[in-house]
């Protein structure tokens, strides 16, 4: 929830991180993670998953991690 995937060719993966006015707030380099560390990281930083593409939102992530 409130993450988009952008995929840029032949650039590094990097997770950016922007205020709910578009501002950018943080670039974190993704290349050296595993997808579980990148995972772990977005919990931490307060990012909600869904357990299915179609399960509803808890009102209090709605607006997360924003």
């Amino acid at each position: 929830h409130n993450l988009e995937m952008k995929h840029l060719p032949g650039a590094d993966p990097e997770l950016v991180l922007l205020s709910h006015r578009y501002t950018e707030l943080q670039r974190i380099p993704l290349s050296d993670m595993t997808r579980e560390e990148i995972n772990q990281l977005l919990q931490e930083l307060g990012f909600y998953r869904k357990e299915t593409p179609e399960a509803p939102v808890p009102e209090r992530f709605q607006s997360a991690p924003a």
